[in-house]
């Protein structure tokens, strides 16, 4: 019997560096049925020369910068695969990640294959394991996975890297494309996987570490960016993302615990940019007036024993003031 077609889509922008070693990883894998397709979202370092040293092994479509989902989205429409891998241009897929994942779905239509994730630096020797804790309930149940996921039971969230993801396109296409519009954001992979998995039958988790995700140390990510634009498109992706939940939600408990977590997520928002962005601020807070939450996270880890204390005691908005002005007095300092 012929082996399903995987599509791995590696969008690129100016990734040079790694993306070899990141298509290295894509053409090693041990399931023989794929085809590789680089999106060059309008790189100017010369990634594209990168890849058309890999021949006919790789398809590579160039196109203007148009951002991220834009780049994924467009991989989609070329891909011809009955399953989709993406990857990052900058990360490695352990060489049977997909193989492992084909035969965990076999027999379990419409269900994602998700592995556990290692960060790394440098070699991916030179790891760091995730916790898989949250894991361990809710696979057959989408909703409550998420929930859980994002804190709404216990105010402990967590996150899922989105290469460890298997997914079948049956479920893509139930799920809807790639949402340019919160595009740039350093949450468009989170409120498209919540569209996905609310559209699956559940998860199959596949406990070994196949993932392994990049972290540069003294790179400046779109993530440790303060700008007015990405954090107000990141306040409209956690918006939509519990717009989405609360469309599959059918218990008064699964209803709170979506607003449990969306007001911890905006709170987290909130403890960065108070004092500083007071426009994405003010959209925090007319969501989260909008939110009926049980639980409320407590503010009181904003840095060490000192500021943590001063939040406890007086207030996380004089803390985080305090931090304010003590951080913009260094940055001025001669």
């Amino acid at each position: 019997m012929n082996k399903p077609l995987v599509s791995i889509i590696i969008p690129v922008y100016n990734a040079k560096k790694f993306l070899a070693e990141t298509l290295h990883s894509a053409l090693a894998q041990t399931w023989s049925n794929k085809e590789i397709i680089v999106v060059n979202d309008g790189s100017t370092d010369g990634s594209a020369d990168i890849v058309n040293a890999f021949g006919s092994e790789v398809v590579l479509i160039n196109q203007s910068n148009k951002g991220a989902s834009a780049a994924k989205q467009t991989g989609l429409e070329y891909a011809r695969g009955e399953f989709i891998q993406y990857l990052d241009a900058d990360d490695v897929l352990a060489i049977n990640k997909i193989e492992l994942q084909m035969n965990a779905l076999k027999g379990q239509p419409g269900k994602i294959a998700v592995c556990k994730t290692t960060h790394f630096f440098g070699s991916v020797n030179n790891n760091i394991p995730s916790g898989d804790d949250f894991f361990l309930e809710y696979l057959d149940e989408p909703l409550n996975f998420l929930v859980k996921l994002y804190g709404g039971f216990d105010l402990h969230a967590s996150m899922i890297q989105p290469n460890a993801f298997l997914t079948p396109i049956s479920v893509i296409n139930r799920a809807g494309p790639w949402n340019s519009n919160i595009s740039p954001c350093t949450d468009e992979d989170g409120e498209y996987f919540t569209r996905i998995i609310l559209n699956s039958n559940g998860l199959v988790y596949q406990p070994e570490i196949l993932n392994y995700y990049r972290k540069s140390a003294g790179e400046k990510s779109l993530s440790g960016t303060v700008n007015e634009t990405t954090f107000l498109n990141l306040v409209e992706s956690i918006w939509l993302k519990h717009q989405h939940l609360l469309s599959f939600a059918t218990s008064d408990s699964q209803i709170t615990g979506i607003h449990n977590a969306t007001y911890q997520s905006f709170e987290e928002i909130k403890l960065k940019i108070y004092f500083k962005l007071k426009n994405v601020a003010s959209k925090v807070s007319y969501y989260q007036n909008q939110l009926s939450p049980s639980l409320k996270p407590r503010n009181d880890k904003l840095g060490g024993d000192i500021i943590n204390f001063i939040s406890r005691t007086i207030g996380w908005k004089f803390a985080v003031w305090l931090q304010y002005i003590v951080r913009g007095y260094k940055n001025n300092k001669i």
